[in-house]
């Protein structure tokens, strides 16, 4: 039952953005409106899903993350120095290969970027860590529900899930490559280090929320890119995603009587 719980909310927020998709196909609304609407009201009904569903499995929120972790304020740092240290590696094939600069924005895409970035990271660390990631990890042990939480939050991508309309209009290699390789496999890596912060940090959401609004900020906001292959690109952001694990592994020593509980120690 449990295990239906999870994937019913992840099948509704996946179809809520396959909806507005198709509505797009035939609608042409004005740009501010789309931005609007895809950012803020489509977030806001999933948050508004998640609370139904927190509060129809007679569960309270501060069960799945909404709860300040033991040690708020050097919590809180670590989680900006492992957004810092993501950055640098992103970073890296710009110092091998140069960086391409990117447009500038205008005051108005600046002002809806924050708030987007906070309400994306808000939304999705509530989603697929707080709710999907913490029930499964109750019933099916600790790595099935990592992966099994990490391989949706990879179908969702960063922002919004991968859109059925835009496959079909795409060729087989582009698919492999623009889709499985540089946005399901990355964003497969993140849900891995997202998952495993939430659990180092006593099951509190502050860690990986800050960190995902860092690491969008940054990708908003920052104005060179490297210009380097993709598969390089790749090969550094997951190599960022594992050099945090074992950072925030040997950092975080959470009691051993929770690591045996999870199976993290024999």
């Amino acid at each position: 039952m449990a295990t239906v719980r999870e994937l019913t909310l992840f099948l509704l927020v996946f179809s809520l953005w396959q909806a507005y998709d198709v509505a797009l196909a035939y609608f042409s609304p004005p740009a501010l409106l789309i931005t609007i609407f895809s950012y803020f009201a489509i977030y806001a009904a999933c948050l508004l899903m998640l609370a139904l569903f927190i509060k129809l499995g007679r569960s309270t929120f501060e069960e799945h993350g909404f709860k300040q972790p033991p040690r708020l304020g050097r919590d809180t740092l670590f989680s900006i120095c492992l957004t810092v240290i993501y950055v640098i590696v992103v970073l890296m094939p710009g110092f091998l290969f140069g960086f391409a600069s990117r447009p500038s924005q205008s005051l108005l895409s600046i002002i809806l970027n924050i708030p987007r970035a906070v309400l994306i990271a808000i939304t999705t660390e509530s989603v697929f860590r707080g709710y999907i990631f913490k029930d499964l990890a109750r019933n099916h042990g600790f790595f099935i529900s990592l992966y099994a939480s990490s391989i949706m939050f990879g179908l969702h991508t960063y922002e919004f899930p991968i859109s059925f309309v835009e496959l079909l209009t795409m060729e087989t290699k582009d698919i492999i490559i623009e889709i499985v390789f540089q946005r399901i496999s990355v964003v497969f890596a993140a849900g891995m280090f997202l998952g495993f912060m939430f659990y180092k940090m006593d099951w509190s959401l502050l860690g990986p929320i800050t960190f995902r609004i860092g690491t969008l900020l940054f990708f908003y906001f920052t104005p060179l890119v490297a210009n380097s292959p993709w598969w390089t690109g790749l090969a550094f952001e997951v190599m960022a995603y594992v050099s945090l694990i074992a950072i925030v592994d040997s950092v975080i020593k959470e009691p051993r009587m929770r690591r045996r509980r999870y199976g993290l120690e024999g």
